[in-house]
């Protein structure tokens, strides 16, 4: 349907082109009757036009000024000029505005048809040949961009390994080829309910993460290539070269891919990210991050760095310090709010014994209080004082000007961390409770995690977690649970059918009903009945 704007500063003309032409068998529908251009030009800042039907002479904004006005602003808005004879030459001057038709104005009724077919037609062939341009340029941004990322996967690889060629191609890229950083980004496809995703939606959420990374580095150097089925790379450029300042830019944009990630896609991923290197170790990079990756098989932090002070760290001093990180998380998540400084102070301790450098003990704590906001995300928890800004806690201890001044900022922001999870234990204990209660009352009906959340408004993603960390099962596996208990109860009676048994419990589907009641006791429903009158 297209969109017509008659403008005429005489009313009778224009109900009489609204009245007496059959619009609808032009596919039209008239949207507008102005009184003049300024009025139209008012209208058309606002809302959609394809066509315009308008005087010449008019007060305020006469045909030709509106005329150069869309042509200058709208330039798809197509107008065609009604015109007196002794107007005609004068309308013509509008020619440069590209005017699609003139009609005087002796029974326009009889023309104006035609002439909107006509403008129909250039409506076509411009929107045919937009479209066309549309389809090659996307083409070629889709050559250009598999020639992209083939290069990039080729120099991570080390198959390109020419240093001034990479440098030049990096640069095309936005990429400089100094102070950069690779990422690894590893996936898991499996839902919040431990259920394997299928090929096809793997697929699909998997060529989503781009569009994440995407967003999540718009604002940075960086470009984002898929490395193979279930791995993702970024190089990333920064002008500072402070190693620990980088890092903490990193861990800030991890923690909102893992966000974004958790709440909007059924992927769980895994973050490594490499040293900060030059063009000349970019394979070297690549490799780092793909080891760090490696090192989330052994925690759950979900970001994991490679050697923070570029393989200055003896090995075993290194895995140490990990230790006490991932220990001290462990403490602040039951709870233990002594026990965690008892290993904080110890931390600090190996610290000042080994004499460790400055960067080095800054970017183990950055990473720390990194955990701790992970943690805080997970829980749907935000701290409520200016320390709630992962920034500032960040900034905070890059100016710490001793070892005792950052000690006592991590045990500070330790301390509110612990006690804000603590707190949140009395309303995990109330969402498991009102989970449970929802599950019994309603287990007959076609419920679902997402229903369930909704009820007790809540995130779905974040319930799941929370429900299978606290009572050791998946809802649909409470659900399907008390569902086919309830079945062996009216299986009892010998005059229900399974497939009316199965609609009890809130099971429509008896085949789906037949599987998880075997799921759950080993046996079908018909061999379970039979079993009770033996």
């Amino acid at each position: 349907m297209y969109n017509v704007m008659i403008v005429d500063d005489e009313p009778t003309i224009r109900k009489g082109l609204k009245c007496f032409i059959d619009w609808a068998s032009l596919n039209c529908e008239v949207v507008c009757e102005a009184n003049n251009g300024i009025e139209a030009k008012q209208y058309l800042q606002l809302n959609k036009v394809h066509i315009v039907i308008c005087d010449v002479k008019m007060p305020g904004m006469d045909g030709i000024e509106l005329s150069k006005y869309i042509y200058e602003n709208f330039n798809k808005v197509k107008v065609i000029l009604l015109t007196a004879f002794s107007d005609f030459s004068y309308a013509q001057s509008a020619i440069k505005y590209n005017v699609a038709d003139y009609i005087t104005k002796n029974n326009p009724t009889e023309k104006i048809p035609e002439a909107i077919n006509k403008v129909k037609e250039l409506i076509r062939l411009e929107n045919e040949k937009e479209s066309k341009l549309e389809f090659l340029e996307k083409k070629i941004k889709d050559n250009s961009l598999e020639i992209n990322d083939s290069f990039v996967r080729n120099i991570l690889n080390g198959i390109i390994s020419e240093k001034e060629f990479i440098s030049t191609k990096l640069q095309e890229i936005g990429i400089s080829p100094s102070n950069f950083f690779v990422i690894s980004y590893e996936f898991n496809f499996i839902d919040n309910e431990g259920i394997d995703i299928n090929t096809e939606d793997q697929s699909k959420y998997f060529f989503a993460f781009r569009d994440f990374l995407e967003l999540a580095y718009k604002n940075q150097h960086s470009y984002n290539v898929l490395m193979n089925r279930n791995l993702a790379c970024t190089i990333i450029s920064f002008e500072n070269s402070d190693y620990s300042q980088c890092i903490q830019s990193l861990l800030k944009i991890c923690n909102e891919i893992l966000a974004m990630v958790e709440n909007f896609m059924k992927l769980r991923v895994s973050i490594g990210i490499s040293c900060l290197h030059n063009v000349s170790h970019i394979t070297t990079a690549y490799n780092e991050s793909l080891d760090a990756l490696a090192m989330n098989f052994y925690n759950l932090n979900e970001v994991y760095i490679y050697s923070y002070s570029l393989n200055k760290r003896k090995t075993q001093n290194y895995n140490l310090v990990e230790k006490y990180n991932n220990d001290i998380i462990s403490k602040i998540y039951s709870g233990d709010y002594e026990d965690a400084m008892l290993l904080v102070s110890n931390l600090f301790e190996v610290y000042k014994k080994d004499n460790e450098p400055v960067e080095y003990v800054k970017v183990s704590s950055i990473f720390l209080v990194s955990l701790c906001f992970r943690m805080l995300i997970n829980n749907n928890l935000n701290l409520s004082n200016s320390l709630e800004n992962e920034d500032y806690i960040y900034k905070k201890i890059q100016s710490s000007k001793t070892i005792n001044s950052l000690y006592i900022l991590i045990s500070k922001f330790i301390k509110l961390v612990t006690e804000l999870l603590s707190n949140n234990e009395k309303q995990h204990n109330y969402l498991i409770s009102e989970t449970i209660k929802f599950i019994r009352k309603n287990y007959n009906k076609d419920i679902n995690l997402k229903a369930i959340a909704e009820n007790i408004h809540i995130n779905s993603c974040y319930l799941s977690r929370l429900y299978k960390k606290e009572t050791g099962e998946s809802i649909i596996d409470s659900l399907n649970k008390l569902r086919i208990e309830k079945a062996k109860e009216l299986l009892k009676d010998p005059t229900k059918k399974i497939f009316e048994v199965a609609f009890s419990v809130g099971i429509e589907d008896a085949a789906y009903f037949t599987h998880v009641f075997i799921k759950y006791t080993g046996v079908s429903p018909k061999e379970y009945r039979a079993s009770l009158f033996l």
